[in-house]
């Protein structure tokens, strides 16, 4: 099953990959100032310490009322239910407000809907934006990099559930696939277990969890810091890779379960 993670880093250095990997070190203050600017007058409390694997996988239980950001220096990260979206290229100006960085990439998997969206932008100015579903494209935008070359190939392909027949106009691969291998590429990681020997586990990447409470809101007890540990993320299987398992957007709701069901059995 493909983990949902919704993430937008910021990148003021030569190699994020080796930062990453070599250990980050979280400043909560630093990370509230970053998005301070997002929610303008309104008061985030810091309040939970976690890492950016657990953030990914607890946002989506409360998108409205709890950010996730995390500051490093030269490198830092957001998760945010502002960034789920299947265009991409419409956040430019909102990316650009939060912080002017050389680099920015955006990560976006939705495992009910298939849905598997990438983008980068370069000086402000986007570089590449890809969202799509197994069937449907969303964004195409600027020319694709290297790594994207085998999953165009059809170096990547879809698994079917058995028995049915493959989707005339379906892409040769997976976006979410597609959208990891992009965070792999720029950051040395993706999320989806199991992980590569050569990637960093997002377990061990710190971040801050802020309380977003209306303009005025004065920080009571109930918002001291927590820590929530590890534990709290959902296991995830772990299949050999290529085996169609290891593909498995998740089930699928409403609408959407019922043309996916013939690409996972589900």
């Amino acid at each position: 099953m493909s983990a949902r993670a919704t993430a937008v880093w910021f990148i003021d250095t030569p190699d994020a990959t080796v930062r990453i990997r070599e250990g980050l070190i979280n400043s909560s203050d630093d990370a509230g100032r970053l998005i301070q600017s997002i929610y303008g007058d309104k008061v985030l409390v810091p309040a939970i310490e976690t890492d950016l694997a657990t953030a990914a996988a607890m946002s989506e239980s409360d998108p409205d009322s709890v950010v996730y950001a995390g500051s490093y220096g030269g490198l830092a990260v957001v998760v945010c239910s502002l960034f789920t979206t299947a265009r991409p290229s419409t956040l430019t100006k909102t990316i650009s407000a939060v912080r002017n960085s050389h680099v920015v990439t955006l990560l976006h998997t939705d495992p009910e809907t298939a849905l598997g969206a990438f983008a980068r932008w370069e000086a402000g100015t986007l570089r590449r934006s890809f969202s799509a579903d197994p069937v449907d494209i969303h964004e195409d935008e600027g020319l694709p990099f290297v790594f994207e070359r085998p999953f165009w190939a059809g170096e990547h392909p879809i698994y079917y559930a058995p028995g049915t027949q493959p989707e005339l106009m379906a892409l040769p691969f997976h976006p979410q696939e597609l959208a990891e291998q992009a965070n792999r590429d720029w950051l040395g990681f993706r999320f989806t277990h199991p992980l590569a020997d050569t990637d960093t586990d997002p377990a061990t990447i710190p971040v801050t969890g802020f309380r977003v409470r209306p303009a005025g809101y004065v920080p009571t007890e109930d918002d001291l810091i927590t820590t929530v540990p590890a534990p709290f993320q959902t296991p995830v299987p772990v299949t050999p890779a290529g085996a169609p398992g290891s593909q498995d957007p998740g089930k699928p709701k409403g609408r959407f379960r019922k043309r996916f069901g013939q690409y996972f059995g589900v």
